[in-house]
């Protein structure tokens, strides 16, 4: 892909990202589950969108924690709701342009997203920042649903215990937001299936 492209992928990443700290820093977040380490908070927006917000400490590296996420070809183990994703270009170690397509059911399409990436590491802090991205190249594909990722993705934190990882989402999924509710625990989770997997 270009220059160009990039300039693009930056364009949709400059426009959301600005915003992200006050969303997540808001004192409006409910508790939504604490057990053992794990705490989820949600908000259910004017829009009618859910939020969620979820964190555990796991004790591993930054590095090790960080790189684990990072790698697209990991994302399904601890995200059970993905069908597949896969790495549309890679333009430099900040920013990436990413395919990502959730499970639907027998009565429910696919949904699917593609996703502007920024990713930066450092040993104290590291996160990882997605947002959708809308291309007259990427038209939307027969039987799924093109949805709309506001914010996503994951901020890493060292402590003396080990990296508080917190992950959070806002998406418009194109769906009775009733039904994406449903879902919605399991996407808090990934922090749980995440410190399972490099803790075991």
């Amino acid at each position: 892909m270009s220059e160009e492209d990039k300039q693009k992928v930056i364009e949709a990443i400059n426009k959301r990202k600005p915003e992200l700290r006050a969303w997540l820093d808001r004192p409006i977040w409910k508790d939504y589950a604490q057990k053992d380490g794990y705490h989820a908070w949600y908000v259910d927006e004017e829009s009618g969108c859910r939020s969620i917000k979820s964190q555990i400490v796991i004790k591993k590296s930054m590095k090790e924690v960080f790189d684990y996420v990072l790698s697209i070809d990991n994302k399904a183990k601890y995200d059970h709701n993905m069908s597949h994703a896969k790495q549309i270009t890679k333009f430099d170690d900040t920013y990436d342009l990413q395919y990502f397509n959730y499970k639907g059911t027998f009565l429910i399409e696919n949904r699917d997203f593609y996703i502007a990436t920024y990713h930066k590491f450092g040993e104290d802090f590291s996160e990882i920042f997605c947002t959708s991205f809308d291309d007259p190249k990427y038209p939307p594909i027969k039987k799924v649903t093109r949805a709309d990722c506001i914010y996503a993705g994951w901020e890493f934190k060292k402590q003396d215990d080990g990296i508080l990882c917190t992950y959070y989402t806002l998406g418009d999924m194109k769906l009775n937001q009733t039904l994406v509710n449903t879902t919605l625990g399991e996407v808090a989770k990934q922090v749980v299936y995440l410190k399972e997997i490099l803790e075991k």
